[in-house]
């Protein structure tokens, strides 16, 4: 069990399979009062989406037994995107919030990623991170801005569907969207002409590869978001789906969504 995210009482299920046939499956329950030392909350940073030009700032609280006497050493951005500062004191009335974590004014429309890297002088915990996403709105609201085909037979995969529309007062038009894997067909269909508009997207039955990767790559009249990068996923379904107890490969390998911090 891994206990650097975890705090006060955690419990797992372990399930295990066998080939015994009066006890194919056998649970066990692991429980453990986790001590915190010394950490930082939140350990995910999800400004979520906001307009350009909005003011954004967020806070990073020290947490744990040995808070008080742990000093942060540096803190540093690895992009451009976001501004980040220290103070002992702490920030907004509160000796807890050590560092404080601003968008820069400057940043582009579209989703940004970032890690921020922290030092401090705790005797065992010297280097820490803390991983940033966000996304700048822009004219146009895409829906989603990656998706994936999953698991699919041959001649069978699902048509998917990414949603453009503008948001008012604005307007744009799609001059055309294309594929970087040409084993994916695009088809562009208005809804609403300049305000909105579907990308459909298929595999197309001719594909035979074990895994597909790629972007569709979507071109507009708007002059802030000229170009809208759109990521795709999927796997080719060879054969009969695992039995029980064996695991197959990801169709998506992406880490989950963070929980939206306050």
């Amino acid at each position: 069990m891994k206990t650097s995210t975890h705090g006060g009482k955690v419990s797992k299920t372990i399930t295990v399979t066998t080939n015994d046939p009066a006890q194919q499956t056998i649970k066990l329950n692991l429980i453990a009062e986790v001590q915190v030392k010394f950490a930082l909350e939140p350990f995910i940073l999800n400004f979520g989406r906001f307009k350009k030009g909005e003011a954004q700032v967020r806070y990073i609280s020290a947490t744990g037994e040995e808070k008080d006497k742990t000093k942060i050493l540096s803190a540093t951005a690895r992009g451009k995107e976001i501004k980040v500062e220290t103070s002992a004191n702490g920030y907004d009335n509160s000796k807890d919030k050590r560092i404080k974590v601003s968008v820069l004014p400057d940043v582009k429309v579209g989703q940004f990623r970032d890690v921020i890297t922290i030092t401090t002088d705790h005797a065992t915990i010297k280097n820490m991170t803390i991983s940033v996403f966000g996304e700048v709105a822009g004219d146009i609201t895409v829906t989603p801005r990656s998706f994936s085909f999953g698991f699919f037979e041959k001649g069978k995969a699902m048509e998917k569907i990414v949603s453009l529309k503008a948001n008012p007062p604005a307007t744009f038009k799609i001059l055309k969207a294309e594929s970087t894997a040409p084993d994916v067909k695009i088809d562009v269909v208005p809804v609403v002409e300049g305000k909105e508009y579907q990308i459909k997207a298929r595999v197309k039955d001719t594909f035979d590869k074990d895994s597909l990767r790629g972007n569709i790559i979507i071109t507009t009249d708007n002059k802030e978001q000229p170009t809208i990068d759109v990521m795709y996923f999927g796997r080719l379904q060879k054969g009969p789906l695992p039995g029980p107890g064996v695991q197959r490969q990801p169709a998506l390998p992406v880490a989950p969504p963070a929980p939206a911090a306050k």
